[in-house]
């Protein structure tokens, strides 16, 4: 089960931002949350999934299925933020490597599970090094049909939990956004 709500929609400045019942809903739902923007276009023919460890199985299950109905091919995007400014400190370098090379494991791992359950289904993998993991997926939104996130939900949080990533990728994405409870 999904709920599917549709953003604000009202043309200029305000259709840039999301309602609050579209934020409520993919902040408080234990279903994924699809939000719709009025936005007629071509099908890309993908479905793309932010993966930041196996934590987003879920979500990445549930982008499999819907990339399965589709008839398109799945895309695993594992975005990660690098230090701009490292200057002296370079053991903070060899940290780095080490996230970097989690990262990479992780997704890898996520990859493998998916290729197993949807055997038939296109999947590609793409770890990459961006300012913002969130531009990531909003730049990769211009080019697919869906985009689906995984929520990060504080156990001590009061209101609206979707984490940074989630709240500006259903601000700014081009095309529906599905938010996928963790757990």
């Amino acid at each position: 089960m999904a709920i599917v709500v549709g953003s604000r929609g009202m043309g200029g400045f305000s259709a840039l931002l999301l309602g609050s019942v579209a934020l409520t809903l993919a902040g408080q739902a234990r279903c994924p949350v699809v939000v719709v923007r009025d936005t007629a276009r071509p099908s890309s023919g993908v479905v793309v999934v932010g993966v930041r460890d196996e934590g987003d199985l879920g979500a990445v299950r549930f982008a499999g299925e819907m990339a399965r109905r589709r008839k398109a091919s799945l895309r695993l995007l594992s975005a990660w933020t690098y230090i701009q400014y490292v200057g002296s400190m370079a053991p903070m370098a060899d940290a780095a490597r080490g996230a970097v090379e989690a990262k990479a494991a992780a997704s890898t791992r996520v990859l493998g599970s998916v290729q197993a359950e949807f055997p038939d289904l296109e999947v590609t993998e793409e770890v990459v090094r961006v300012p913002s993991p969130a531009g990531a997926l909003v730049a990769a939104s211009l080019r697919a049909d869906l985009v689906v996130s995984g929520t990060r939900r504080p156990a001590h949080h009061v209101g609206r939990s979707l984490g940074r990533v989630t709240h500006a990728v259903l601000q700014h994405a081009h095309c529906p956004v599905t938010v996928v409870p963790r757990g």
